[in-house]
């Protein structure tokens, strides 16, 4: 019988030390669902700005070379030639753009996409909680109770 009284405590115990595992952990999953997603949001708002600033400033670059064609029209005289004046230059750096491999801009974005994925890990390192040892242990888990 004495046994019984012995174990059941430890048990208690045990069982009591599992379960705040349990809720340790699913805590810790939480936050880092939450920071990655925090991280993801931040990167997506940044390229959208990005994009809605690349997108007026080709706006802004259409209009420039469409008066830059009628203004070298009215320089020539002849009707079209600014336009084809302006457009020469464009189609040999589409063309370049086609045909050349993008290595240089690959290799820039996998590197600015690491560091990013790495400062997010290593922010995620850097919240971790202190790690509880000994008595500690013991008198934060009955603070929990």
């Amino acid at each position: 019988m004495k046994s019984n009284k012995t174990t059941d405590p430890v048990g208690e115990r045990l069982r009591s030390i599992t379960s705040d595992l349990k809720r340790y952990a699913e805590k810790r999953i939480e936050l880092i669902v939450l920071r990655l997603g925090e991280s993801f949001s931040k990167w997506i708002a940044i390229s959208v700005q990005r994009s809605a600033g690349a997108v007026l400033v080709l706006v802004g670059f259409c209009f420039l070379f469409v008066a830059l064609a009628i203004y070298l029209d009215y320089l020539l005289g002849i009707p079209g030639l600014g336009f084809v004046i302006v457009s020469i230059p464009l189609f040999i750096l589409g063309t370049l753009f086609i045909y050349l491999k993008p290595d240089r801009l690959f290799e820039e974005l996998q590197e600015l996409f690491e560091n990013e994925v790495i400062d997010a890990i290593e922010q995620n390192g850097k919240a971790q909680p202190r790690q509880l040892e000994g008595p500690e242990i013991e008198s934060s888990l009955n603070k929990e109770r």
